[in-house]
């Protein structure tokens, strides 16, 4: 029996609007203002089941954002712009940035309700080549090479309890031990969807408590009297607009992970309320928390301590409870190093169940075989698109030197969000009748827009050579389109005209 394209918002019904019904905008207004229902496409394959509520959704994005960038990296925002209050500063602008970017996919998600996030946002505004191109770039590589990093993070920090650093093993032990826990939460996400969203959930409480400890550390500090780096304020501030990209890429990576949610967008339940709500809760949220975290460590560090310290938050531990015996502090360097391992382990699990969505959908779409989009019968999960970023993400945890690439992806990755904010007003102007839940004001894709121009040209002032070298390998992705997804055989009736000429002009025939 058909249903109306666009129904209420009821949970019966939501599942019906993830049909692809952008490409029918002019014909959707037609027959709506006719009062002619549009029936649903019956051969769209089968969608996952809508099971995340706003809480969970919440706390899988915050979960997925939380990383161990908030307890090793500070540092280096503070090296790049020179001055904690400036430090301070960069960390606002990264979440006020990150904000207008998840504004932006709320309108968006609530548009387009189908899981796949980016993927479907390009498709809509760009076509089918930019979709595929995209789905290239970060379904075969970015996205695997990114939960890979996570792996070897939340490994080092493991390993780091038992081994040290200078250890012969060490290396070796790391790499085996990234490897073992994609091979864990791949087998927990595939034997159930529901469980793997639970593990996300639980992890990331325990991330929270772990940075509620730092905060109330500081504020322990600030009561002592500990306001040195805080009265320093922005004294020998770096103004170089250059130097402070990389000082942002180091903030927006903590923050990197806000645009999972409209990637599973059509497991959200009420997804048109549900969906605008969790991105702007999880980023305040996480805009607070962040802030927070880092003034607890210009208390209670001096400038050649945030300055030199890598692991900060183990240093923070120790220095904080040293005073009390040589037991507390290493207690407390203990405690913050399960707290980065219990951190990255649940960013781990939440990137890895959110990655596997966009090979998934890419399948359904036809621009990946076919057997990924296959969903296990009894547990409903996406059990070859789990397996498949699972193998590559184990692949890519083996080669050395993979956490220098960390600039690169996110490189690319704000180069394809770029698109996405732009695809907002070309969206309104292009589809103007598709029905949005939720509307943002066309000023913050604008804001997100220009910041993200600012951070794609950046690093080609610093290194520009690593960054021409991902973009060829982003363009690789054309030929194989139009060599194997292509339905119009584009390419096929180009080579024919060439054929035809070149017959013609060598007089020659096959």
């Amino acid at each position: 029996m058909g249903k109306q394209l666009f129904p209420e918002e009821t949970e019966a019904t939501e599942r019906a609007e993830l049909i692809p019904i952008l490409d029918r905008d002019a014909e959707y207004c037609e027959r709506r203002a006719s009062g002619i229902e549009m029936e649903v496409n019956k051969d769209v394959p089968t969608e996952l089941e809508p099971h995340f509520t706003l809480l969970s959704t919440v706390l899988f994005a915050v979960g997925q954002t939380i990383g161990s960038g908030i307890f090793v990296s500070p540092n280096e925002v503070v090296k790049q712009v020179g001055s904690p209050g400036m430090a301070l500063v960069i960390w606002v602008l990264s979440g006020f940035i990150s904000l207008t970017g998840a504004l932006s996919f709320a309108e968006l998600g609530t548009m387009i309700k189908r899981s796949g996030g980016e993927l479907q946002y390009i498709k809509a505004a760009y076509g089918n080549l930019p979709s595929f191109v995209y789905m290239w770039m970060c379904g075969v590589i970015r996205n695997s090479m990114g939960c890979a990093v996570i792996a070897l993070t939340f490994s080092s920090y493991l390993i780091s309890i038992f081994l040290s650093h200078e250890h012969p093993y060490f290396v070796i032990s790391k790499k085996a031990g990234a490897a073992a826990a994609i091979v864990l939460i791949i087998a927990i996400n595939s034997y159930s969807t529901k469980c793997g969203v639970r593990m996300a959930n639980i992890f990331c409480v325990l991330k929270l408590l772990a940075l509620f400890v730092l905060v109330i550390l500081g504020a322990w500090k600030l009561g002592e009297g500990g306001t040195e780096n805080i009265r320093v304020g922005f004294k020998d501030t770096d103004m170089n607009p250059g130097t402070w990209t990389t000082a942002f890429f180091a903030a927006l990576w903590s923050y990197s992970g806000w645009n999972c949610i409209n990637m599973m967008a059509g497991e959200i339940k009420n997804a048109s309320k549900n969906v605008p709500r969790a991105l702007v809760i999880s980023q305040i949220t996480l805009i607070s928390v962040y802030l927070l975290v880092n003034i607890a460590y210009c208390s209670i560090l001096t400038l050649e301590e945030l300055y030199e310290v890598d692991a900060i938050a183990l240093f923070v531990g120790r220095k904080m409870l040293q005073r009390y015996g040589e037991f507390w502090g290493s207690f407390g360097e203990v405690f913050f190093g399960i707290s980065v391992v219990v951190s990255t382990y649940g960013s781990l699990s939440s990137s890895l169940m959110g990655s596997s969505r966009l090979p998934f959908i890419a399948a359904q779409e036809g621009m990946f075989p076919k057997c990924v989009g296959l969903i296990q019968t009894r547990t409903g999960t996406p059990i070859v698109g789990l397996l498949y970023i699972g193998f590559t993400a184990f692949l890519c945890v083996w080669p050395s030197n993979i956490t220098h690439l960390i600039a690169y992806v996110g490189f690319l990755s704000w180069f394809w969000w770029g698109l996405c904010f732009l695809a907002v007003p070309i969206l309104r102007w292009r589809m103007p009748c598709c029905p949005r839940q939720f509307k943002v004001c066309l000023l913050i894709p604008t804001i997100a827009v220009l910041s993200t121009v600012y951070l794609v040209i950046g690093p080609f002032f610093v290194n520009p050579l690593p960054c021409l070298l991902w973009i060829a390998i982003t363009l690789l992705g054309v030929p194989i389109y139009y060599g194997f997804v292509d339905e119009e055989n584009t390419c096929a009736r180009w080579m024919d005209k060439v054929n035809d000429i070149l017959a013609k002009v060598l007089r020659a025939e096959l």
